[in-house]
């Protein structure tokens, strides 16, 4: 009984406590259902003031028993409220929970509240624990938006094959989504959907694959691949290719003639930095020139300031001469003197103004030197411009080998950051590839190694060749000592990756050697300089076995 006692209140018992009468969780689930107990309840289970059950019996100080709601009205209607049976003052603190009475009627046999449908009884202790589980109780569908009550019988039907507002997986992307949405989701928005190409061609593709795919459509308008050379074809993808494969003659004599223009420039070019190159000579000529004669004139005006002071100590000696002559001579003498510095200062203003010509004049000369510099300046900054674009041109390599002088190894090393080559080609118009290079390596490598890649780049001529790349490529760092203990390192394109699929960016992802030699092996070898003044060699070789010159 004891066991008992423990279980019931561990199902039913609350330990707060709400004024003098404590809370009890089965009162309050029960609030709105209808007991029916098996056996005829006794009269002394019901409470004499509503006539139900006591649910939560309590008992006061004249040892009558009522339950919790009702004990809680006479306390709360009056400070003077009396037993209904024998009229003796109910005081709150004498009111306590009637355990004996509560263990008693928890004990007794009630049917399911969900009878006729459910026939079976339990004590009303597990009454609670047994609706968790009865299968005639009805509760709301648990999917969000849903409000519909059913039997818990039929609530998984419901739920997986009824309900208007279930999750179910979109048949292309596999993620869930209400039924409701599903339809537009697959039809409309899903990224692994198949649909059909939007230009009317026969293929297939995903909707996330269109983008890419208008880049291949045969039935999408794209100018002939030798527009920048003069051809001014424009139509479907599949007729310009039937052009540029048929016409292929005259696309090579409109690039010869491209190229004769180009090399025509470069001449032009030439003979205009060797012009510029002279210009600047002369022009530096002048500077100097303009300088020096800055510097006579910064001379004069300094001597003709010191002459200014000269004059004016002797201006102010003369006044003061004046004074005391006016004091001693005669009035006659006074008037001579007078003259004669009259005609001083008069040779003194002369003087004044020649010094503030000089004075203008110097300007003038600074403002000539200044526009001179300007231009100086300008015609160094195209001259820089120029080189850099001769440079890059003499660097471009269309055999296939690149030969990579790396500047400044020890800061670029510090300072972590990649370095990309020039481009070069494996032909006239052939693939266009560039190196990268990581001084204090990349990843897992960094601060340890020499990472080394090759990048696979977009070119003039892409949609004349094979497609993936598939040519060998060879990395290698050059011994400078003279030896030829050059390391290096070789590698076969992977077809399935995408870095060696025609670049559909400036360029695909780098690929190679992330522990392409240690710092250790490449700043301090034993038979081989690889760094020397500062400088790293890196040579760059693509088998061009088995292609063909366009």
């Amino acid at each position: 009984m004891a066991a008992e006692e423990n279980e019931c209140s561990s199902l039913q018992l609350s330990k707060q406590s709400s004024g003098p009468v404590r809370s009890w969780e089965l009162e309050s689930f029960l609030a709105n259902r209808t007991l029916s107990f098996v056996s005829q309840l006794d009269e002394r289970y019901m409470c004499p003031a509503c006539g139900g059950a006591i649910l939560n019996p309590h008992q006061t100080g004249c040892g009558h028993i009522f339950c919790a709601k009702c004990i809680r009205m006479f306390i709360e209607s009056s400070d003077t409220s009396k037993c209904p049976l024998d009229g003796i003052l109910i005081k709150a603190e004498e009111v306590f929970q009637d355990n004996c009475c509560k263990r008693e009627l928890l004990n007794l046999d009630v049917y399911c509240s969900n009878a006729p449908d459910c026939a079976q009884t339990v004590p009303l202790c597990n009454l609670q624990k047994h609706l968790t589980l009865c299968q005639y109780e009805t509760l709301q569908c648990s999917n969000p938006g849903c409000t519909d009550i059913l039997l818990r019988k039929n609530l998984p039907d419901h739920q997986r094959r009824l309900c208007p507002f279930r999750t179910e997986f979109c048949r292309y992307c596999t993620k869930p989504y209400p039924i409701t949405q599903l339809p537009d989701h697959e039809n409309m928005l899903c990224p692994e959907a198949e649909v059909q190409c939007p230009n009317n061609c026969s293929e297939v593709v995903k909707r996330h694959k269109l983008k890419g795919h208008v880049d291949e459509c045969p039935e999408v308008e794209t100018d002939c691949i030798y527009k920048q050379y003069g051809c001014i074809v424009r139509d479907k993808r599949s007729k310009v290719k039937v052009h540029e494969y048929t016409e292929f003659s005259h696309h090579v004599l409109l690039v010869l003639e491209s190229n004769s223009k180009l090399a025509k420039q470069v001449d032009q070019l030439q003979q205009d930095l060797a012009f510029q190159e002279r210009e600047l000579k002369e022009r530096n000529v002048l500077v100097a020139s303009l300088n020096r004669e800055v510097t006579k004139c910064d001379n004069t005006f300094s001597a003709i300031q010191r002459s200014m002071v000269e004059q004016r100590e002797c201006v102010s000696n003369v006044k003061q001469e004046l004074q005391e002559l006016r004091s001693v001579l005669d009035a006659e003498l006074a008037k001579e003197e007078l003259s004669a510095l009259r005609v001083s200062l008069d040779s003194l203003r002369q003087q004044v103004a020649m010094m503030q010509s000089l004075r203008d004049h110097v300007g003038a000369l600074g403002q000539t030197c200044q526009r001179h510099t300007r231009l100086l300046d300008i015609h160094v900054e195209q001259l820089q411009c120029n080189e850099q674009r001769f440079r890059q041109l003499e660097s471009t390599s269309y055999d296939g080998k690149l030969i990579w002088k790396v500047h400044d190894y020890q800061r670029r090393k510090d300072a972590g950051a990649p370095l990309t080559s020039p481009p070069f080609y494996t032909g006239r118009s052939g693939y266009k590839l560039s190196a990268r290079v990581y001084p204090d390596g990349e990843g897992s490598a960094r601060g340890t190694h020499l990472s080394l890649y090759v990048m696979v780049m977009r070119g003039d001529f892409d949609s004349l060749l094979p497609w993936p790349f598939r040519q060998g490529v060879t990395l290698t760092v050059l011994d400078q000592s003279g030896s030829r203990n050059h390391i290096s390192c070789s590698f076969t394109p992977d077809t399935n990756k995408e870095s060696f699929r025609r670049p559909t960016a400036d360029s695909n992802a780098a690929l190679g050697f992330s522990r392409f030699i240690s710092h250790t092996d490449l700043e301090g070898p034993r038979n081989a300089v690889y760094i020397r003044d500062d400088t790293l060699f890196i040579k760059v070789k693509v088998d061009t076995t088995g292609l063909e010159d366009l």
